[in-house]
């Protein structure tokens, strides 16, 4: 018996309502054992289960609810990434502001880059908008040591727009 382990651990929270009809569909496909855990979806059974063919299933999944991800396959298991989408560049003439807010509405996650002087910008920019929530912010030193520290910053439209105070 043959047993595949499929991580959903990558899928951003508001993108997990469209995996949850995984289990039924590879179920069907395959003809196999379905167990759904919190962050997993195992898959056992015969021999003759190709672990190319599931990888193939969950490409064809992704593609039928027109979603941009990604399957990559380590030994016996298998790990969706879905995309977040093409990142903003901060540049230091301020264009990156009138792309963020052309973006935000739509409720996406945004990734937004930054470096140089022009990240002390974006993170001042940000932390005065209360409706935008900061979902992960990380900091990276570049190749190149000229060019400094990098910033990477993912956002998205808060869920709660918080009280503005006099």
């Amino acid at each position: 018996m043959q047993k595949f382990k499929i991580d959903l651990s990558n899928v951003p929270s508001e993108k997990i309502g469209l995996v949850k009809d995984l289990a039924p569909f590879l179920k069907k496909e395959t003809n196999a054992e379905i167990e759904e855990l919190e962050n997993e979806i195992v898959v056992k059974g015969e021999n003759n289960l190709d672990p190319n063919r599931i990888r193939k299933f969950l490409k064809n999944y992704l593609e039928s609810l027109n979603v941009k991800g990604k399957v990559k396959k380590k030994g016996k298991q298998f790990i969706i990434f879905i995309s977040r989408g093409k990142p903003i560049f901060c540049d230091k003439n301020g264009n990156w502001k009138m792309e963020l807010e052309e973006r935000l509405p739509k409720g996406e996650e945004i990734i937004m880059l930054a470096l140089g002087k022009v990240k002390y910008d974006v993170l001042a920019y940000l932390t005065k908008r209360r409706d935008i929530e900061i979902i992960k912010l990380e900091t990276k030193c570049m190749k190149k040591r000229q060019k400094g520290m990098g910033l990477k910053i993912i956002v998205r439209k808060s869920l709660q727009i918080a009280a503005t105070y006099p």
